[in-house]
């Protein structure tokens, strides 16, 4: 999954406001939304997050770690207490696993085929050149 830290394309204008990029042609490869692959794919996000929330504080030092010293950097926009909040936030921590795999099958939905995303994409291609 594509939990940033603070910063995403267009300058943190919600540009892209999916929780992750999961575009039409991915579905098609994968069978369309429906398929036995795509199913696939669901589960393995829900395994990714699991495994990720279990090894959250590890993750958690990490980013700290890289905070120490790198405060400037782009990723900490917006202040290092917000930032490590709400990349703690993310993991919610306080989740049951069973709600938890709720929340993935609500991020893979509101990801597949965005039109924010499309629109994004579209307009990347037409202004920057960007494929």
């Amino acid at each position: 999954m594509c939990y940033r830290l603070t910063n995403s394309p267009g300058g943190n204008m919600n540009f892209e406001a999916a929780p992750f990029k999961l575009t039409q042609e991915y579905v098609q490869v994968l069978g369309g939304p429906r398929s036995p692959l795509f199913n696939t794919f669901r589960k393995l996000c829900i395994q990714a997050f699991l495994a990720a929330r279990k090894y959250r504080e590890r993750i958690i030092l990490l980013a700290e770690m890289m905070l120490s010293g790198n405060g400037d950097l782009k990723c900490f926009v917006g202040g290092p207490r917000a930032v490590m909040a709400g990349l703690r936030a993310r993991f919610h921590e306080h989740e049951s696993d069973r709600a938890c795999v709720a929340l993935v099958h609500r991020l893979v939905d509101q990801s597949v085929d965005n039109w924010r995303t499309r629109w994004y994409d579209a307009y990347q291609r037409w202004a920057q050149g960007v494929f």
